[in-house]
């Protein structure tokens, strides 16, 4: 065969798999291209089975072909014995995005199993990948517990003490798990384990909890004391508390007791300070009738998000893929990515109209209500209501039951220690502009004598775009803007590149990726600074993206499934229901609007009466997945004011975000 007419060959094919996926081609396209990539990754050729790796790695982030590449699992757990460490690596890369509930047994104990032949390179990345995957999708806490002990064990020198530190969370605050966890590290031991790391966690929960293991407690003791002396001053320090209990509750056997006693005296004048006052303590606590209750079992810890997923870091090679539709992005960065990484967002300029010729408009002549704007950068954009008259920038009394965390007024901050500007909202208010991009995706979000933010979105499943545009109605220059989004759990955001300027009577795009990983309350802010002659203003801004936002309509709803799964879902916290009144009327047809642009499916023929309102709708996120969530909208037939609302989904955040935004947007 002629090698450079296969290589050209293959080079076109692999473009024209990225092509197709940065123009959102069929899924019918894309499962023939991960079939294609599928023989390519078993063939011997390691540069076409490496590419093969690749591209199939860049499929995985369209939810869709999933189903697809699993049926390459085989070959592609095969690739992690190559020769070649870059294919291990994309393998393994691979391997884990297509984890799931399904396969993550599988997939969980292939890595396991990997772990010990495999390269020192990788295996602090590959324990770590191990101890994310064990987590996300665990079956039973215990399956967990069990597999990080077995990782620990492994992979000691490559585990951080983050993971060791969630085992003894889990152990502690599951009475269930405490015997079964110390049999097992009572095992690991005597089978000879004594990496530092396995220690630690040994000597916590046999300290704790060894006493649940009838007749263990000398084989514990002594299997603890042989690893004393080799130990680190840190794993002497948990040796020794796990000691002061062991002789605390077992004072009758005298023969332990003195042994502990001696090694605490011995320890007592040894030159690290921190070991010594600790032996000393002990030795005087465990003479005292307090010594009981002091070194009884420690109390359950607070129920707090685990750190491990926050240690995963994005790769570099992959920062500026596109997110195309129902695209999930790199699950291994669950830390936002840096400013100095790939600024390319989606492309999204392509998507973006060209904006209208700015009409100059000096700041004592604001916009009067029920009139447009003449300066109005965002025109064509705005939803179709007609802005409100202009209001005074004064803080919403509603904040404290916003379930959105409110909206924050105008905050305005003078560097140079003058006293700063005085800018006035112009053509609305925040609370308005806000509560209109929550049910559409174009709009204005911001607007004074000085700026104007404008937004264009596009949400497709568990992702977003967002271009943000930042109009300049000022005849001076605004100088030294910067914006900032601060990072929260539940969305991953990548800010794109903000100019340090924008000219007079200009206008400037900023492109946002966001990522929704799980429901919340939380909404992201927009931190905006910005200098006008040396004045500074600062702005904290709420950013239309919630949990609404990446719902997705759920087609050929009858009335059989629809009931079967609304009876399903039990009560509080995940079915909730309100009676509210409002002071006009519900118009019926701009009610089923409201539910259809909040992401939901308006179910027609379910509920007998035609003055209630059914819907369904797909919410997207990437810990979970898709979660139904279903409303019934009850309202008087009579008045027409009074209503009653029900909110089901099996996730309770989402319930309760769900429902407190369509009761606010009702009553409004």
């Amino acid at each position: 065969k002629n090698t450079n007419k296969n290589n050209a060959l293959h080079a076109i094919l692999f473009e024209s798999i990225s092509l197709m996926m940065h123009l959102n081609m069929d899924s019918e396209v894309l499962t023939q291209c991960v079939t294609l990539l599928g023989k390519f990754v078993s063939i011997k050729e390691p540069n076409i089975r490496y590419l093969g790796l690749e591209n199939m790695s860049r499929l995985s982030l369209v939810p869709e072909m999933m189903t697809t590449i699993k049926a390459h699992q085989e070959q592609i757990q095969l690739s992690l014995n190559d020769p070649d460490i870059s294919i291990r690596r994309r393998a393994l890369d691979l391997l884990y995005r297509m984890c799931d509930a399904q396969n993550s047994h599988e997939i969980v104990d292939q890595l396991l199993s990997y772990l010990t032949t495999a390269d020192f390179a990788i295996r602090e990345e590959l324990a770590l990948k191990i101890a994310i995957l064990s987590e996300r999708f665990a079956s039973s806490l215990q399956w967990y517990v069990d597999v990080i002990i077995s990782l620990i064990d492994k992979a000691g020198d490559h585990v951080s003490d983050q993971v060791w530190y969630r085992v003894v969370q889990i152990v502690t605050n599951n009475e269930a798990l405490q015997s079964h966890a110390a049999a097992n590290v009572l095992r690991k031991l005597q089978d000879g384990s004594s990496h530092e790391t396995m220690l630690k966690l040994s000597s916590y929960i046999l300290g704790e909890f060894g006493q649940l293991l009838q007749g263990s407690t000398r084989e514990i003791f002594h299997l603890l004391k042989d690893r004393l002396g080799s130990a680190t001053a840190p794993t002497k320090g948990l040796i020794l508390s796990a000691f002061a209990k062991i002789l605390v509750r077992s004072p009758e056997d005298t023969e332990i007791a003195d042994s502990i006693k001696e090694i605490f005296k011995r320890y007592g004048s040894i030159p690290d300070a921190e070991l010594q006052q600790r032996s000393v303590e002990y030795a005087v606590l465990s003479g005292k009738k307090e010594a009981t209750e002091v070194m009884s079992l420690m109390p359950k810890f607070p129920e707090r998000e685990s750190s491990l997923v926050k240690l995963m870091s994005p790769e570099s090679n992959e920062a500026s893929l596109p997110i195309a539709r129902g695209r999930n992005v790199d699950r291994d960065a669950e830390a936002l990515p840096s400013a100095t990484q790939s600024n390319d967002l989606l492309d999204l300029d392509d998507a973006i109209e060209n904006t209208v010729p700015v009409v100059p408009l000096t700041p004592e002549e604001p916009a009067k209500a029920g009139q447009s704007d003449p300066l109005d950068l965002l025109a064509g954009l705005s939803v179709t209501e007609e802005a409100p008259a202009a209001a005074p920038p004064a803080a919403s009394g509603n904040n404290a039951a916003d379930p959105f965390g409110g909206y924050s007024d105008l905050t305005v901050g003078n560097s140079s220690g003058g006293s700063g500007l005085t800018p006035q909202l112009a053509g609305g208010s925040l609370e308005d502009w806000h509560s209109k991009l929550c049910v559409s995706n174009k709009g204005v979000l911001y607007q004074d004598q000085y700026l104007q933010i404008g937004v264009k979105a596009d949400y497709q499943k568990a992702q977003g775009r967002i271009m943000l545009f930042l109009g300049n109605k000022h005849t001076a220059e605004l100088s030294n803007v910067v914006l900032s989004i601060p990072p929260i759990p539940a969305y991953r955001i990548q800010l794109g590149s903000v100019p340090t300027s924008i000219a007079a009577q200009a206008q400037v795009q900023v492109p946002v990726a966001v990522s929704c990983v799980e429901a919340s309350l939380d909404a992201p802010k927009l931190q905006v600074v910005y200098h006008v002659q040396g004045e500074a203003a600062k702005l904290d801004l709420q950013m239309p993206v919630i949990p609404t936002k990446f719902f997705a309509p759920v087609a050929n709803v009858d009335t059989n499934s629809f009931f079967t799964m609304w009876k399903s879902i039990p009560d509080a916290p995940l079915k909730l229901q309100q009676i509210a009144q409002t002071t006009n009327a519900l118009d019926m047809a701009r009610t089923q609007g409201l539910v259809s642009a909040a992401g939901l499916t308006v179910a027609q023929g379910i509920d007998p009466s035609p003055s209630n309102v059914v819907g369904v709708g797909a919410f997207n996120c990437e810990s979970s997945g898709e979660t139904v969530v279903m409303l019934r909208l009850e309202i008087d037939p009579r008045s027409y004011k009074q209503y009653r609302i029900t909110v089901a989904s099996n996730n309770a955040l989402l319930t309760s975000s769900t429902k407190e935004f369509l009761v606010k947007e009702l009553n409004r």
